[in-house]
């Protein structure tokens, strides 16, 4: 298992596709933070128009809950990797070395993961950095807190992660499950404004791990109803499983 893990870890940082999406998220995160943090000071009477005036903490938990929001990238980064391995002979042969899907598999979650894991830290301390610098008010977040938010990422991830996994080994082409995942990101974006939607929306998990924060303006209509913390780790746990039994099917249906 540990050299499944040292072997996709080294595969992964030989690439461009990690760092450009990393480039990619973080200009993102980039616009975000100067859209909601930024351009209300600069323009004069923004409280008028509608836009939201963030203060200290609050602006930390909303940056936080802007950058795990983009689930484009834990779903993109796992299926233009592996799909790439099972589109050709490379699944197969890994498979010749070790013959047991459940580790294969299983490396592949760990490493996209942890991939995406630091991907959203990076994006979260660049938001944070922002906001010492141009959100109101004072304050910030303790160090249990920030904690909290450590762990809260990593499991988010996981199940963006698998689904992306479980995706492509059902399609076993990089485009067609691309344009999947990314219906899926967009379209779970939308529902989740949907009352019973959100009672099962992975979007809406995946930010409310982190708690609602309370917004006025226009802001406030784009904001999806708040899920508790003991709900969205259960909607979270249930999307992994789905991603993992989609994946296990896949590959078992294909002959892989």
């Amino acid at each position: 298992m540990i050299g499944l893990i040292k072997a996709e870890t080294l595969k992964l940082s030989g690439r461009k596709l990690y760092p450009v999406m990393l480039l990619i998220i973080l200009a993102f995160t980039g616009l975000a933070a100067f859209f909601l943090m930024v351009f209300g000071q600069i323009l004069d009477d923004a409280a008028s128009q509608g836009l939201p005036t963030i203060p200290k903490p609050e602006a930390f938990i909303l940056g936080i809950q802007q950058v795990v929001g983009q689930t484009w990238f834990p779903l993109i980064l796992a299926v233009v990797v592996l799909g790439g391995e099972l589109s050709t002979t490379i699944w197969a042969t890994t498979l010749t070395r070790e013959s047991r899907k459940t580790w294969q598999i299983s490396a592949r979650l760990l490493v996209f993961t942890l991939a995406s894991w630091l991907a959203m830290l990076l994006g979260i301390a660049a938001w944070s950095g922002v906001a010492i610098l141009f959100a109101e008010g004072s304050g910030g977040l303790s160090i249990v807190e920030w904690l909290d938010v450590l762990w809260k990422t990593g499991v988010s991830q996981v199940a963006w992660v698998s689904l992306g996994i479980g995706f492509v080994a059902l399609l076993r082409s990089v485009g067609p499950a691309i344009g999947a995942v990314l219906a899926l990101s967009f379209g779970e974006g939308l529902l989740v404004l949907w009352d019973p939607y959100a009672n099962v929306s992975l979007t809406g998990a995946t930010t409310g791990v982190f708690g609602a924060v309370g917004l006025e303006g226009i802001a406030a209509e784009f904001l999806a109803p708040p899920v508790g913390l003991g709900h969205s780790m259960l909607i979270l746990a249930g999307w992994t499983t789905l991603g993992m039994l989609l994946t296990w099917w896949g590959l078992n249906r294909r002959d892989a």
